[in-house]
């Protein structure tokens, strides 16, 4: 059973046409399980669960990138192998230990502050444990990527987040309990990361750990700049519905989060492209290569062009009316809040491209000019904006944002090339 599991995951007749055919679904799948489950629960549960399972999924996907700590670009990125992939799993662990203390101490603090009920305070630990399962699991996703494999990254990531969702949804039809399902979501997946991610490990390395303190602190030093910049840059994503959850109600927080879902999709179909070529890319960098190099960047960047405009023609036509047939709710008078954002999902995906090609020529630290920028005036705006505005503020604030961070990342992006090219 496990090695015809396993030939499964390591089989592929065309590495190539496999790893796009499976990053294309995996992404897919992760891109869209929060929106997935936000159906489910608002069909078997209503709104107020929806917008309870909202929060617990924004807190769960920033506390990940404390575990995450940015490496995977890196890692990917790293072709001549210059940090070993048992240092690389030694300092997963090291951060998602860290990662497992801070979301700790985080949500108790708001049980005791009298913001989580005890139902909402286990809701929320569950589903940081079950990304704390992804934060982990990402190490190895990575290390095959890294080795030309994204076939095989991807089709484990597939078999994780597909059975547990599954066994998620089943849950909430059957017993209609979010607290029982998210705690069954987390299992199931931290079941299926030991069939899968860790199955096919010993086939590139294994799974060895150990306290190498020289590698450890170089991992965390020269990535350090993407982390604060992945936990930043989700903060900023999600500061909106951090005010909504302090100045508005769960209902509230549900309606945006309806009309908030397509923004994951043009990052997921921008994605499609740009992380199959990642490796590609950081070749033609190494070997200053830098009309293929610039050719590939500038085709992305229409990629993303194309992507932006459709989804906005689609808002301003279908977008509401489809959403709310998915999430059973009337969301007609969102259509301007909806085209908004969705400018705001094309000015994600330039951010989250630059970041990569920022990183593939080692430039990662200059990210941060952006992040902290960008960071302080959703501190300072957030509340204000969602208070007086409601969902209108929160759909202005997000992508104003997300334009300030891609304007000063295409210019250091600019900077950085002329610079060490």
């Amino acid at each position: 059973m496990t090695e015809r599991l396993k030939g499964l995951f390591l089989n592929t007749k065309d590495v190539e046409k496999s790893a796009y055919a499976w990053n294309s679904f995996s992404g897919l799948m992760f891109a869209m399980q929060s929106a997935v489950m936000l159906i489910v629960i608002t069909r078997t549960n209503g709104l107020e669960d929806a917008g309870v399972f909202s929060i617990a999924y924004a807190i769960g996907s920033l506390m990940s990138f404390i575990g995450e700590y940015g490496v995977r670009k890196y890692q990917v990125s790293d072709i001549k192998e210059k940090v070993s992939f048992t240092d690389y799993q030694s300092h997963r662990v090291l951060t998602c230990l860290i990662m497992t203390v801070v979301f700790t101490v985080y949500v108790l603090a708001g049980y005791l502050r009298g913001q989580y009920s005890p139902y909402k305070f286990w809701v929320i630990v569950f589903v940081c444990l079950l990304k704390l399962v992804e934060a982990f699991s990402d190490v190895y996703y990575a290390r095959y990527q890294q080795s030309r494999r994204l076939d095989v990254a991807a089709k484990t990531n597939t078999f994780r987040i597909g059975l547990a969702m599954i066994a998620c949804m089943i849950s909430l039809v059957i017993t209609h309990n979010l607290l029982t399902s998210v705690i069954i979501w987390f299992a199931v997946a931290l079941i299926t990361m030991c069939m899968s991610s860790l199955l096919v490990a010993p086939e590139f390395g294994g799974i060895h750990f150990r306290i190498n303190k020289d590698a450890l602190v170089k991992l965390t030093k020269e990535c350090f700049p993407l982390f604060v910049g992945s936990f930043l840059l989700l903060y900023i994503g999600n500061a909106p519905k951090y005010a909504i959850d302090a100045a508005l109600d769960d209902t509230a927080q549900a309606c945006y989060n309806f009309i908030f879902m397509p923004v994951f999709v043009i990052g997921l179909l921008a994605n499609f492209v740009f992380n199959p070529i990642l490796v590609k890319l950081a070749h033609k960098w190494d070997r200053r290569e830098m009309k293929v190099f610039t050719k590939i960047v500038v085709r992305q960047l229409g990629v993303i062009a194309a992507i932006t405009l459709l989804a906005i023609a689609v808002a301003l036509t279908i977008g509401c009316p489809v959403l709310g047939w998915l999430y059973n709710a009337d969301l007609h008078e969102y259509k301007v809040h909806l085209t908004i954002l969705m400018v705001g999902g094309g000015m994600l995906a330039l951010v989250n491209f630059f970041t990569v090609v920022v990183t593939v020529v080692r430039g990662q630290k200059h990210l941060m000019v952006g992040y902290v920028a960008a960071a302080v005036v959703a501190r300072l705006l957030s509340n204000h904006f969602v208070a007086k505005y409601n969902i209108m503020g929160a759909t202005v604030l997000y992508t104003g944002l997300m334009t300030l961070l891609a304007l000063v990342f295409a210019v250091v992006l600019i900077v950085c090339v002329k610079t060490k090219k």
